[in-house]
């Protein structure tokens, strides 16, 4: 994966965007500090969504890309972004890269867009993924988080079949289509071939990477998502999903990683999906297990939020019944 990393990226190159009118991060950031060696050294920890060998963007790292993909190179030089390859620069260059990655781990999410655009197509997978956090926590409007996740879907596509040798920006955009797929109209899901879409893009990234808990945890919500809009019955003899299915993915994702905010409360929505409200105890279960996880960045701790809310509603809901 390392080896093909910028070669990813050099499918599409593009200038920086502002993101003018993004809102601030809303929490205190003191916390996300990962100036200096304190990125590489919690590296491991920040990734582990993404499994437990996503590269670090050191020197030595992108003089290996440069050397490897001359194209990538190419283009990398045409956005202007001052490194044309020579090992000298390869350090100023990681250092401009590792920054954006410290600005979306913070939460300053326009900044680390913009400045991962600016890198050209070194930067752009950081740039995304700050635009998907933003996009599912930040932003009220409904609308403007469709556009937001249809533009994250747009650049990667762009790069093609290349998009398979990056974990980030592989499920970067099948996240987008899902979370889509939850909020559009069958019709519309199914005119935009998302049905199909999602569980082949998940299948493919799980046969590199079987282990990776946010791919597995997406594919358990996928699966529960459409049992909710159809039923188990149409579910599983048009879309091939069931309930069982929706576990295991789960299950294999607690296996991996069961620190993950994340994994936990969209554990507690499934159920409530499947089975209404005869797994309501379980559903409680992971939601405090969710809020009770420290996050270590600024996506967990929209994450732990987002939990929080979910469980204030559903002990509401329970106080009623």
């Amino acid at each position: 994966m390392r080896r093909t990393f910028i070669a990813l990226l050099a499918a599409c190159s593009f200038s920086a965007i502002a993101a003018d009118n993004w809102q601030p991060f809303p929490y205190d950031q003191s916390t996300y500090d990962y100036s200096g060696d304190k990125l590489r050294q919690a590296w491991p920890q920040l990734t582990r969504g993404f499994g437990t060998d996503y590269p670090f963007p050191d020197t030595d790292w992108v003089v290996t890309m440069a050397t490897s993909h001359p194209q990538a190179l190419e283009k990398t030089v045409m956005a202007n972004t001052g490194f044309t390859g020579k090992p000298e620069e390869a350090e100023v260059y990681a250092a401009k890269l590792q920054d954006v990655w410290r600005l979306m781990f913070r939460g300053d999410f326009a900044e680390a867009k913009q400045q991962g655009l600016a890198l050209g197509v070194g930067g752009q997978v950081p740039a995304m993924f700050a635009q998907v956090v933003y996009a599912m926590f930040l932003v009220p409007d409904q609308a403007e988080k469709h556009k937001l996740l249809e533009e994250v879907i747009s650049y990667t596509d762009q790069a093609g079949e290349l998009v398979q040798a990056d974990t980030v920006a592989q499920f970067g955009r099948v996240y987008a289509k899902a979370r889509l797929g939850e909020e559009l109209s069958v019709p519309v899901v199914l005119k935009r071939g998302y049905t199909s879409q999602i569980p082949d893009e998940l299948k493919t990234l799980l046969a590199k990477h079987p282990q990776q808990p946010f791919a597995l945890a997406l594919y358990g919500g996928y699966e529960a998502g459409v049992i909710r809009k159809v039923g188990k019955m149409v579910g599983r003899m048009t879309y091939g999903v069931s309930a069982d299915n929706m576990e295991t993915y789960f299950s294999r994702s607690f296996k991996a990683q069961d620190n993950l905010p994340i994994g936990h409360y969209e554990y507690a929505n499934a159920l409530t999906y499947v089975y209404g409200d005869d797994e309501q105890a379980k559903a409680l279960q992971h939601l405090k297990r969710a809020v009770a996880i420290k996050p270590i960045n600024a996506m967990e701790a929209l994450e732990v939020a987002h939990a929080q809310k979910m469980l204030a509603q559903f002990e509401q809901k329970l106080a009623h019944n």
